[in-house]
């Protein structure tokens, strides 16, 4: 029996506190109600560019003022801290993927309005990757739970571990490294997206795919993350 059939059969304790989950919570998520409810997204103060929460800054914060992104906006859902760090930890690293759910759920109530006739591209993971990947399952959820359209336009052909580096230095890791995935046949692309990552750390990545994307032809690419750290 697989281990999504019997979290869903044994719901068992939530992956926050550890308390056994009860009749009343949600069985498609493995949290109790409150742990739920303690997740708190970020508000209206935040980087119009890079989603981050604004503290003394005004408009856009001191990193994005220089850094020269592509990319349109980012919409963070969390700072990559407390609890939402914690449970992108269990579903990038414990293959905890009934989570990722959760996040599709957040991710779609956080869209702009003029946002939901955009197709949705996943940012593709590094090779060789050994649990499920965490943004693919989240754009999964998406488009079967709520009808939206993933175009899974991008491939990722290397690049090392980034953990350490600086914008700089991510973005030369990265130089070729994204690319337009092979396809016949290929339908024209779509003039606005939305890529899609979990974790916005030097902002290197998500500004890579929007740069592959608009040198194929998007006009604008826009973003959405599950934390961004600060």
């Amino acid at each position: 029996m697989g281990s999504n059939l019997l979290e869903a059969l044994f719901p068992g304790r939530c992956l926050l506190c550890g308390k056994w989950l009860s009749a009343n919570d949600d069985p498609s998520v493995p949290l109790c109600d409150p742990c739920r409810r303690s997740l708190v997204p970020i508000g209206k103060d935040r980087c119009a560019k890079c989603g981050m929460v604004l503290v003394s800054e005004s408009v856009t914060c001191m990193r994005c003022r220089e850094a020269d992104f592509v990319f349109e906006s980012n919409i963070a859902l969390f700072p990559y801290s407390r609890e939402a760090k914690e449970l992108i930890t269990k579903l990038k690293f414990e293959a905890r993927t009934r989570l990722a759910g959760l996040f599709a759920d957040l991710a779609a109530d956080a869209f702009c309005p003029e946002w939901e006739t955009y197709p949705i591209v996943p940012v593709p993971p590094r090779p060789g990757r050994r649990t499920p990947d965490p943004v693919g399952c989240v754009a999964a959820f998406l488009e079967k739970r709520h009808g939206m359209t993933v175009r899974r336009l991008l491939v990722r052909t290397g690049g090392s571990q980034q953990k350490s580096l600086d914008l700089p230095r991510r973005r030369e890791n990265l130089r070729g490294m994204i690319r337009l995935a092979p396809e016949k046949g290929r339908p024209e692309l779509p003039p606005r997206v939305i890529l899609l990552d979990d974790i916005f750390t030097t902002g290197a990545t998500i500004d890579s795919c929007a740069r592959v994307l608009r040198d194929a032809g998007c006009e604008r690419v826009y973003a959405i993350t599950l934390a961004i750290e600060e």
